[in-house]
């Protein structure tokens, strides 16, 4: 195997072969928040009537240094201090409530995104070396969403199992090693205190290595689950065969991949410096783009809010959607390495199944079969 070529071919994918991109940042977000006169209120009362009315645009400015002065004074002197009715602070929980759970909706969506990306990624880059063919983002979705994405997720699954486990277990012997020391005599705690660290050290090393065998035996898992269409068991047992029969060259590239990684750190470090004026930009485009969603929830709130917190609920919900324009160039150099450093495994992939080594015990074809 010539790593030296995988790596340029890898590199010719990322640049020719943009379609990629688009999965690159699904995978990049998936795996990569007084003072002032009564008009500025959204809240107002009277002797007979409530009324609700929507913050006026000549009132935003002295609004959001309202709402900054009082969340200082929330930090710094409590809720009393804040001025903030218990009315208003059990509908702000219910609020962070819904938050939450549109996080976590958001989430399983990102989730799923993720390993129909993965799964895309990988027959895409396997496609274009087999056939030339360049495909479309839709049709990369269609070979996305099938039941291999799921399967990919349950091999993640099972991959990261033993490493919840020995933490698991190292949290119980951390429990346990307490409640044996706490109230008994200074020796027989100091004994148990660093015996505990003792095992602390050796379960977090064994954690260490476990993860990283895992996680390497992950990539050639997933690859021949998404490109030879078998189930769960059979790729873990073809994939582990794979690595087994040629761990000189697995090795080698892993080695060569912990470079590149430490490398891209680097480079990822002058980019973000470099790019700070485009983050500017987009950042200013991303103020731009969240002001409308940002009124409208502001709008929603004040019939429910008073004051200032219908701003803080706001900014709270478009926060997100904030950071990801903001950041957006940031997000991009992720997906570059991200859609990158699968190419590289996909063709190691094809490379290591290509050897007429595996064809006798391991029932894996060449290429194209």
């Amino acid at each position: 195997m010539d790593p030296v070529k995988i790596l340029k071919r890898a590199w010719h994918i990322l640049w020719n072969y943009r379609v990629l991109w688009v999965f690159g940042l699904i995978l990049a977000l998936a795996t990569g928040s007084s003072g002032g006169n009564s008009n500025s209120s959204s809240y107002s009362t009277d002797s007979s009537s409530q009324q609700y009315e929507m913050p006026l645009p000549g009132d935003w400015e002295e609004a959001l240094n309202e709402a900054g002065e009082e969340m200082e004074k929330l930090f710094n002197e409590g809720i009393d201090a804040a001025d903030i009715s218990q009315e208003d602070l059990t509908t702000l929980i219910w609020i962070g409530i819904v938050f939450v759970l549109i996080l976590f909706i958001i989430g399983i969506v990102m989730a799923i995104a993720r390993y129909v990306s993965e799964t895309a990624v990988i027959r895409m880059v396997d496609e274009y070396e087999t056939t030339d063919t360049k495909m479309t983002i839709k049709e990369g979705f269609r070979i996305g969403w099938s039941r291999t994405s799921w399967r990919l997720f349950l091999i993640n699954l099972i991959v990261n199992l033993p490493v919840f486990l020995l933490i698991a277990i190292l949290l119980i012997v951390g429990f346990v090693v307490y409640t044996m020391v706490a109230g008994r005599s200074e020796p027989f705690a100091v004994a148990g205190i660093v015996g505990m660290i003792g095992v602390a050290f050796l379960i977090i090393f064994v954690i260490a290595i476990l993860s990283i065998v895992l996680q390497l035996l992950r990539q050639f898992f997933w690859r021949v689950c998404a490109l030879e269409e078998v189930g769960v068991g059979d790729s873990m047992r073809r994939g582990y065969q794979m690595v087994r029969e040629n761990w000189k060259n697995v090795g080698l590239m892993w080695l060569i991949m912990i470079g590149l990684g430490i490398a891209w750190m680097l480079v990822s470090f002058i980019a973000i410096i470099v790019t700070i004026p485009v983050v500017i930009i987009t950042s200013v485009v991303a103020v731009i783009t969240v002001t409308i969603p940002g009124l409208l929830l502001a709008g929603l709130f004040s019939m429910f809010l008073s004051g200032y917190l219908p701003w803080i609920a706001a900014g709270i919900f478009v926060l997100p959607l904030f950071f990801t324009l903001a950041f957006s160039p940031w997000v991009l150099l992720t997906a570059w390495e991200k859609v990158y450093a699968s190419t590289v495994w996909t063709l190691t992939y094809r490379e290591i199944k290509a050897m007429p080594a595996l064809t006798s015990e391991s029932g894996i074809g060449p290429v194209g079969d």
